[in-house]
């Protein structure tokens, strides 16, 4: 059974993974506008101080935008993968210019950067590749996400756009489901 579910997931990700990879430009940068009002609206956005966000690589849902025009309105906090030990970590940045490419060549945060304790995050945005409508995700694999979800006490949504969500995921006892999906066109909410 596990493994049925280890060989769907992958399914599920190869193809979602292809399906964002062949967005045009000008799609995604639609996508992209229409997720930023859907997050920009949501009140626990509105309501939280400290932010986690991700820092979205080329494919992904962006979130460049956000932090650039929040970052001086809201307390925004990045993670940085420690490949060793599979976690991430929790760092405070005042500007994107305090971001360098690191693990996976994905933008994180200078070793300067301060270290922030999870139980600080008033709101969690973060990343995967496909979602259910019951809030189960799938990352890229590595459980990095996982193993942070279940340190965060603050509303955890993930950011997404609508091609990525599918009816059903097989969720497995060390899967975190997120409270929520923020897509361009909606939220769905599951535990909020």
């Amino acid at each position: 059974m596990l493994q049925d579910d280890g060989k769907r997931k992958q399914e599920i990700r190869e193809n979602l993974s292809r399906k964002r990879r062949y967005l045009t430009k000008q799609e995604k940068k639609t996508r992209d506008a229409g997720l930023y009002q859907t997050v920009t609206q949501l009140s626990e956005w509105e309501k939280a101080k400290t932010i986690f966000i991700y820092i979205s690589t080329r494919y992904e849902a962006s979130t460049k935008q956000l932090i650039q025009d929040f970052i001086t309105k809201k307390r925004i906090i990045v993670p940085k993968t420690h490949i060793k030990y599979q976690t991430l970590t929790l760092h405070h940045i005042q500007s994107i210019q305090e971001t360098a490419q690191g693990n996976y060549a994905i933008h994180e945060p200078v070793p300067s950067a301060p270290m922030v304790a999870p139980s600080s995050i008033d709101l969690a945005i973060v990343p995967g590749i496909a979602f259910d409508r019951n809030g189960n995700r799938i990352g890229y694999g590595k459980g990095y996400y996982d193993g942070l979800m279940t340190q965060l006490k603050c509303p955890k949504f993930a950011l997404a756009y609508e091609l990525q969500i599918v009816d059903n995921i097989p969720a497995q006892k060390h899967d975190i489901p997120v409270d929520g999906i923020l897509t361009e066109k909606t939220v769905y909410r599951f535990n909020t």
